[in-house]
């Protein structure tokens, strides 16, 4: 009764369409399907391991550069099964489109430090550029004041009654720089 139990859990009357339905949607014919692997080129296996991978339905499904060795139409399969996809799905790409139809979100790693972004491979990279433009904005307005700061010191550098005002200004533009 427990084995029953657990066949009837894991849907098991279930797997062989499933099956079948991934494979399909991978670009095999019945015939490949029937065959056996080893008769299979490198590009056909790795299809074989992704359609294994997405049988599994993992809580977390790593894929790196899921689209290297599919074509058109089977690029086109994966993006409306992973749009659909329950779980979470960690993507490493460089396809742009397939990008933008699958992400909800991106992350960024970038000088040992990592970016969120909402939204797809564009909404990624408009929002980087405007942080980037923002970023030099603000170093910009940085260095104005350092240097409005630096031409102040210079212009009262030598008044004694200045000096514990220079003072201060000299370790507000260190605390600017560092």
């Amino acid at each position: 009764q427990e084995v029953y139990k657990k066949l009837d859990e894991i849907e098991a009357s279930k797997a062989i369409p499933k099956a079948h339905s991934l494979l399909k949607g991978l670009g095999f014919t019945q015939e490949m399907i029937e065959g056996p692997s080893r008769m299979l080129s490198g590009g056909w296996r790795m299809r074989v391991a992704l359609a294994k991978v997405l049988f599994c339905k993992p809580d977390i499904l790593l894929l790196d550069e899921p689209t290297n060795h599919l074509d058109l139409d089977a690029v086109m399969w994966l993006q409306d099964y992973l749009s659909t996809f329950e779980n979470t799905v960690l993507v490493v790409s460089h396809a742009r489109e397939f990008l933008n139809d699958v992400c909800t979100d991106i992350i960024h790693l970038n000088n040992l430090k990592i970016d969120y972004y909402r939204g797809g491979f564009e909404e990624f990279e408009s929002q980087r550029k405007a942080n980037i433009s923002r970023k030099i904005k603000e170093y910009e307005a940085q260095q104005m004041k350092i240097n409005h700061v630096k031409t102040f010191i210079d212009k009262f550098r030598f008044n004694y009654k200045r000096a514990s005002f220079i003072l201060k200004l000299a370790l507000l533009i260190n605390n600017l720089i560092y």
